[in-house]
């Protein structure tokens, strides 16, 4: 699809038509990412997506790890 690039204001701008902003569901306000890949010379729009950050303490890390490997640890152990 091919877009034109227009001044707004001391911004330029590329419209985009009401089939695209429909099928991606956006409405006025709302939040997109712009994705540049300048090797291949590209500009991908998508859903903003909300990374959720996990806020677990270094012991429950610690904690998942030592479960996580176990059977290894104990076997490295019997080694030992």
């Amino acid at each position: 699809m091919r877009r034109k690039i227009v001044r707004v204001g001391a911004s330029l701008c590329v419209l985009l038509p009401k089939s695209v902003i429909t099928a991606m569901d956006w409405d006025f306000g709302d939040y997109i990412d712009l994705i540049l890949d300048e090797e291949e010379e590209q500009v991908i729009l998508r859903n903003y997506v909300v990374k959720k950050v996990s806020k677990s303490t270094y012991f429950e890390r610690f904690d998942g790890f030592m479960q996580e490997f176990k059977d290894t640890l104990q076997e490295i152990d019997e080694i030992a």
